[in-house]
């Protein structure tokens, strides 16, 4: 078998040197494809380094067929005459290629022609489609143009299939020109023109805060439309539908002050709401969809001191609606008399349609005070402030009041007089007994409209004890309106010398002050005032010594009053002159002789505490009375009979001992 190893080697040689050159072949980039008329491609290119003859373009429809296109080595760019660009896109892309024997480098990237479609759908917007350019996507700007030249770029890097352009500020149908750029190379697409008028609304602006200024007027703030044409703003009261009042320019604030404009609500008087709506150049206003979906509103704030008798003031408000960020606690303030304001209290936000605060400190009658009340959102950032609400407080006044005198009335308790002027005003008096200075409430009355008050306290020792009284003047709603002035009652003590005389002591009597005149002793001999009494004792004394009060058999008491200059009276205790009981009892009787009857002469004893008892020899009771002049005629059933008889006095004396007494006594026929 022949073997031709050298013509193999040959072969193999040829192959690797054709595979070589082919190699060598550069590949090209293809730069950009920019239609630069409505029949006209401009296609450009990187010449790349390397050996070749030239460069074949090819484009056609996408996907094929293609149409070729040589050009030389050292070209870069092409214009391609393309009749229907408006309407269809072409590709297009790129080889190199060597001398013959004619080898071709590999293919370009792949770029397509822009097609620019563009629709208006009669609200001034235009719809702009247009298809991706190739691989290198470096982002697509959209341009305009009125008149066809002059083209501007819209602002933003775009990307296909579909955006839209809304025109802003063409009041009138204008025709518009739109074409793409894209990429570095500004590739542009075909020009595409369109019929468009500004029928679009502008957008809403979106109300900030409503707040009330210091002059009394609402004040709205709002943030600016999104819309570039937006040329002013179009502002309304929200009473039953929107109520517009005002016109501004590009501002973002607007004062309420059209107090003449016959729909004017004062925001002191009512809830007012605003409305803010855009106004574009073309005079076409926004929806007004925000406010009116979210309003706000202004604070009104009402209140009076008359719920609480002109004494503290009650304050009401309504909701702020829809702040952003929300209300966190609404504050309040206060001005006195023409001060600054002050903060003196908040309440928290809970989402009530109204609230309520009443103002803890008493207010000063006729001194004039103001409130307002202001809204402050969650960050601090945002305050909508109330009219000032002003008040005069005229609570109903006592011009005077005290506590009349302190007296001791039947020597087992003590009555309060008190008086007011005018009399209508009190509601009830609060009573209170002063011990150590520590007051003790003892009684809550309701007052007497007659002006005079006369009160019982019948939980006292007025024979051991002085009192202070207290009193404090209630009106209806709680409050005191008047404290009266301290009085005490008088405590009489009695002292007895060796010699039976009494020596009187009272304490010092407060309550009248300056106008305390003067003391009055009294005596009484069993519940007769005597002769030459009272007895003045001057204020300066407590005490009154009462010589010669011989021992009479009388219960000798004494009283002392304190009197002041209108002739008022507080008057003590009644204290007992005590003496030794004296009982004189006859040991012998003869009903039909000088003494008819058996009876113990007595003094110095208590008579209610007086009984005597009369006793046969049997031990039989026939007789008895507790009638101090009362004595036994020696008849028992209707018969007298001589012989003895056992008696038993019983009586207290006037220190309150019981004393017994047992004797026998002889009757006589």
């Amino acid at each position: 078998m022949t073997r031709h190893y050298p013509l193999l080697i040959l072969c193999v040689l040829v192959a690797l040197l054709q595979f070589e050159t082919l190699a060598q072949a550069p590949p090209p980039v293809l730069t950009c494809v920019s239609v630069v008329s409505d029949d006209s491609v401009e296609v450009t290119w990187e010449i790349p380094t390397g050996t070749f003859a030239g460069f074949r373009l090819s484009y056609g429809p996408p996907g094929g067929p293609f149409i070729p296109l040589d050009y030389s080595s050292t070209v870069n760019s092409a214009i391609i005459s393309i009749p229907d660009l408006t309407t269809n896109k072409y590709e297009f892309f790129l080889k190199t290629f060597t001398n013959p024997p004619i080898i071709f480098s590999s293919e370009s990237n792949h770029q397509f022609t822009i097609l620019l479609n563009i629709s208006g759908d009669g609200t001034g917007v235009a719809r702009l489609d247009w298809n991706e350019q190739g691989t290198q996507d470096l982002g697509y700007r959209i341009l305009r143009s009125t008149d066809g030249v002059n083209f501007i770029a819209l602002l933003g890097i775009f990307s296909p299939p579909r955006q839209y352009d809304t025109i802003n500020g063409y009041c009138d149908p204008t025709t518009f020109y739109y074409m793409i750029e894209h990429g570095p190379c500004n590739a542009r697409s075909n020009v595409v023109t369109v019929m468009l008028q500004d029928l679009t609304p502008p957008a809403d602006p979106r109300i900030t805060l409503i707040t009330v200024n210091d002059d009394g007027y609402a004040e709205i703030f709002w943030e600016p439309g999104t819309s570039i044409d937006v040329n002013g703003y179009i502002i309304e009261r929200l009473i039953s539908t929107g109520y517009p009042f005002d016109t501004t320019g590009l501002v973002t604030s607007a004062v309420d002050n059209f107090v003449s404009d016959a729909e004017y609500r004062s925001p002191c008087d009512e809830v007012v709401s605003y409305v803010v709506r855009s106004r574009d150049q073309c005079l076409q206003a926004s929806s007004g969809e925000i406010s009116y979906t979210n309003p706000q509103n202004t604070i009104l704030l009402t209140g009076n001191t008359s719920e609480l008798c002109g004494r503290k003031a009650t304050l009401r408000w309504n909701k702020y609606k829809n702040m952003s960020p929300p209300v966190s606690h609404y504050k309040v303030e206060r001005s006195l008399a023409g001060g600054t304001f002050v903060d003196i209290g908040n309440l928290t936000s809970t989402g009530n349609a109204t609230y309520e605060y009443i103002d803890q400190d008493i207010l000063e009658a006729g001194v004039e005070v103001k409130y307002r009340i202001g809204a402050v959102d969650i960050n601090n950032s945002k305050v909508s402030q109330s009219c000032e609400k002003l008040m005069i407080p005229a609570p109903a006044e006592v011009t005077a009041y005290e506590i009349n005198y302190v007296t001791v009335t039947d020597n087992s308790f003590i009555t309060l007089e008190l008086s007011a002027t005018p009399p209508t005003v009190p509601h009830e008096v609060e009573i209170y007994r002063l011990k150590d200075d520590i007051p003790d409430l003892i009684a809550t009355v309701p007052w007497d409209n007659s002006g005079t008050l006369r009160f019982d306290d019948l939980s006292v020792q007025v024979n051991s004890e002085n009192y202070l009284y207290s009193s404090r003047l209630i009106d209806e709603c709680g409050f005191t309106i008047a404290t009266g002035n301290e009085f005490n009652s008088i405590l009489l003590d009695i002292a007895v010398d060796n010699d039976g005389n009494p020596s009187l002591l009272w304490n010092n009597h407060i309550g009248w002050g300056a106008d305390l005149i003067e003391y009055r002793m009294y005596k009484y001999d069993d519940g007769v005032q005597m002769n030459g009494y009272p007895k003045t004792v001057p204020i300066s004394l407590t005490s009154y010594d009462e010589a010669d009060t011989p021992d009479n058999g009388f219960n000798t008491t004494f009283i002392v009053e304190a009197v002041d200059a209108n002739g008022r009276v507080s008057r003590s205790n009644e204290v007992l002159l005590t003496r030794q009981a004296q009982v004189d009892i006859p040991n012998a009787f003869r009903p039909s002789g000088v003494n008819q009857q058996f009876r113990p002469i007595l003094k110095n004893v208590d008579p209610s505490s007086y009984l005597l008892v009369i006793y046969n020899r049997w031990g039989q009771r026939i007789f008895e009375t507790q009638n101090i002049t009362e004595g036994w005629n020696g008849k028992y059933k209707g018969r007298m009979e001589q012989g003895f008889y056992i008696y038993q006095v019983s009586y207290n004396d006037q220190s309150g001992n019981n004393i017994i007494e047992r004797g026998s006594v002889m009757l006589f026929d």
